[in-house]
């Protein structure tokens, strides 16, 4: 099992003192969620992941209301994304289609100077080398991005599931000896 270690001496650095939502749903704090989201990218999507809270010993029958905490906060991030992702599907198709018009025109446009001079032929390969870039983001868009999209949305499922212990840490503020 690989661990991700979080130190906290109280809940309210675990969670944003913006949200105005209750306890269990309210958003982890953006430092605090970045560090678990980068934390996890870091092994294989095979690997057996879990959260080790550390903290006073007071905090630890909060822990179910943590665990809660943090699952939710990854599921919303995860329908997010999903949502997100669709916007994004959609908005590169209808690039695609802007871009062929642009490819198209340029072409046509090529070939209409094709048969002038030096300079003509300049402004003529500067129209098929505009259409091709006119390709450029929808093309990155459907056939790149869903690499990277693929692997978040693993990521986020991960922490949306991810098991969340308890150890006591004596030295943290509001312990024992502190």
């Amino acid at each position: 099992m690989n661990d991700i270690h979080l130190q906290i001496n109280s809940l309210a650095q675990l969670f944003d003192s913006l949200d105005p939502a209750p306890f269990r749903e309210k958003a982890l704090d953006r430092d605090a969620d970045a560090y678990l989201l980068e934390s996890a990218r870091e092994y294989p999507r095979s690997a057996p992941l879990r959260i080790v809270v550390h903290g006073p010993a007071s905090l630890e029958p909060s822990l179910p209301d943590i665990a809660t905490a943090v699952r939710a906060n990854f599921s919303l991030s995860l329908q997010r994304l999903a949502r997100m992702e669709r916007f994004r599907r959609r908005i590169a198709w209808r690039a695609l289609a802007l871009g062929l018009a642009v490819l198209g025109a340029a072409i046509f446009g090529a070939r209409a100077l094709s048969d002038g001079g030096w300079w003509a032929q300049i402004v003529s390969e500067g129209l098929v080398i505009v259409g091709w870039v006119g390709l450029w983001r929808p093309a990155e868009a459907l056939l790149f991005e869903w690499v990277e999209t693929s692997e978040m949305r693993a990521v986020l499922g991960r922490l949306a599931t991810i098991p969340v212990e308890f150890v006591p840490d004596p030295a943290a503020a509001g312990g024992p000896g502190a």
